[in-house]
């Protein structure tokens, strides 16, 4: 689940331009040595971390700012260390493999720490992630129009490895995810959803994954499709509790319209299948994850969603951005009946409603060399909810 959005506050860099009668020898702080042209285009003599970003390795702290309003605003740090430079990435057509650890917490309480991996190996032929966090999650759930304050305290693990096929633009592989939760609720009211809410939750799951990547880059991308499709399956006999089904797949796609306006098209699908006498834990229902929809708010048994976005560089290094888009749930989905407290019921696709959600942002050019913008979106729904988000790169992830 998408709960966390991370920007660079780039302390270093406003320290090195507070005043313009320094001269440009070598800047000391805590973290970095630098020199402030790192941060200056060459081109054009605006704020640019490209050249930073090219010659940095070893550890970078990157701030996170957590603006879900699922969970309130909130805040922590995320500690990388790059093993190689960005730079002679490029030059071998290869990210730089990344460790880290992240920690974070919000102004519901809800708190989340991690360390991860993400490995690119042999010219980017093989790539991994790696990670092993704890979480401590407060939430709504939803019955339909009910919310259940929940809280959900454990820990998961995960690991990935996906193969380049030849010296095409397709990957293979497939993962493993184990999650070990306790569900509790927050709130003592209708204790007759105790039954469905209250538990604890193990699962383990294999999956296998099919991906396929054109686009001109991960950061923000302005041509290109990129494509995954993936079908795990949780089981006892790997570790869980549950037998149940979830497969997906998901489409972005990027075209330039005219040298300044770029389109973005976005399908996704989402569903889970049990067999007679299984259940499918009420946390890996699929949801709507849309700007200006809360996450959980809408869940089913199935799920699809489209969304359409413009970025307009009305100025040079700075886009307009406009998206837009519609998701349903379908299929069994639960909801509150009096007396009877959480109970199952089937709606097809054509009765369930659709839920609409949209808006306008901004971007700024912050690394020109490698394609990465970041801004803010503004967006609202039907309910006429409002929440912001802090974008860098992609609103729709690069995975």
């Amino acid at each position: 689940m998408y709960l966390v959005k991370n920007i660079f506050l780039i302390s270093c860099l406003l320290t090195s331009l507070q005043s313009s009668d320094e001269s440009n020898e070598t800047k000391s702080t805590v973290f970095f040595n630098f020199d402030k042209q790192l941060f200056i285009s060459q081109e054009d003599g605006k704020l640019d971390i490209s050249d930073f970003l090219s010659t940095k390795y070893g550890f970078i702290p990157m701030p996170i700012i957590v603006t879900e309003p699922a969970v309130g605003y909130g805040g922590g740090l995320n500690l990388m260390f790059l093993h190689d430079s960005l730079a002679s990435s490029v030059q071998r057509k290869s990210p730089p493999s990344i460790s880290g650890v992240v920690g974070a917490g919000t102004e519901n309480g809800t708190l989340f720490g991690a360390a991860y991996h993400l490995g690119f190996w042999k010219e980017d032929t093989i790539r991994t992630a790696s990670a092993v966090g704890a979480m401590d999650l407060n939430m709504n759930f939803y019955l339909r129009n009910l919310g259940v304050d929940m809280n959900l305290k454990g820990y998961a693990a995960y690991q990935e490895v996906m193969f380049r096929i030849g010296e095409s633009d397709f990957f293979l592989g497939g993962n493993y995810l184990y999650v070990d939760m306790e569900s509790k609720r927050n709130d003592g009211a209708l204790p007759i959803l105790d039954r469905f809410f209250e538990r604890e939750l193990k699962m383990g799951a294999l999956s296998a994954v099919a991906q396929y990547d054109t686009r001109d880059t991960i950061f923000t991308p302005s041509e290109g499709l990129f494509a995954k499709a993936t079908l795990r399956r949780f089981d006892e006999n790997f570790g869980g509790n549950e037998n149940f089904w979830r497969y997906g797949a998901k489409a972005f796609y990027f075209h330039p319209l005219f040298d300044n306006v770029t389109l973005g098209l976005r399908l996704e699908g989402e569903a889970v299948n049990a067999s007679d006498g299984d259940d499918v834990p009420y946390v890996t229902y699929p949801f709507i994850n849309m700007r200006g929809i809360q996450a959980m708010r809408y869940q089913g048994e199935k799920m699809m969603l489209g969304e359409v976005q413009v970025r307009w560089e009305f100025i040079e290094r700075w886009n307009m951005v406009f998206f837009g888009g519609t998701g349903k749930v379908f299929g069994d989905e639960y909801r509150f009946k009096l007396g009877e407290g959480a109970v199952k019921e089937s709606i097809s696709f054509q009765d369930a409603p659709s839920h609409a959600a949209g808006g306008v942002g901004f971007r700024y050019e912050l690394a020109r060399k490698f394609g990465l913008w970041a801004g803010l979106d503004f967006a609202t729904n039907e309910e006429n909810d409002f929440a912001f988000y802090i974008t860098v790169g992609s609103a729709w992830g690069a995975y």
